[in-house]
């Protein structure tokens, strides 16, 4: 599988890890002409489909200095193939793994028990829970 680096002149979003998944957009510069202009269909921030949207595949190490940022992603043969790496002026985004980065915890039995081990009257104001259900 090919490896694409993507140079950044900046800090990257503090949010992306080593697994997640990066993909690329096409962007226009400002100033140029746009197709949409011409042909009078939506811009493509207004119609963008996800066809759009190419996948460079999962990032394999995440480097940084003050004045750049380094992503190593390792990009699927059919990908490279079929879209190529991403160009300077693409729009790179990242999205996270699902099954890694749950928010929640997943399980399939739990027990509360409540205790007041003070002599003194308590009152219990509020009880909450969250809950994925992990299978059926």
């Amino acid at each position: 599988m090919p490896i694409v680096t993507l140079t950044f002149p900046h800090e990257i979003n503090a949010s992306v890890q080593v697994g997640d998944i990066a993909y690329y957009i096409h962007t226009f510069p400002v100033g140029t002409s746009q197709p949409w202009i011409t042909n009078s269909i939506p811009p493509p921030h207004d119609s963008a489909d996800r066809e759009d949207i190419r996948e460079i595949g999962p990032i394999q190490s995440i480097s940084s200095s003050p004045t750049s940022s380094l992503i190593t992603v390792d990009m699927p043969n059919f990908l490279s193939t079929l879209y190529g790496p991403p160009a300077a002026s693409d729009f790179i985004m990242f999205s996270k793994d699902n099954k890694v980065n749950m928010g929640s915890l997943a399980g399939y039995y739990s027990n509360v028990r409540f205790r007041n081990s003070s002599i003194e009257q308590a009152e219990l104001f509020s009880i909450a829970a969250d809950f994925i259900e992990s299978s059926k």
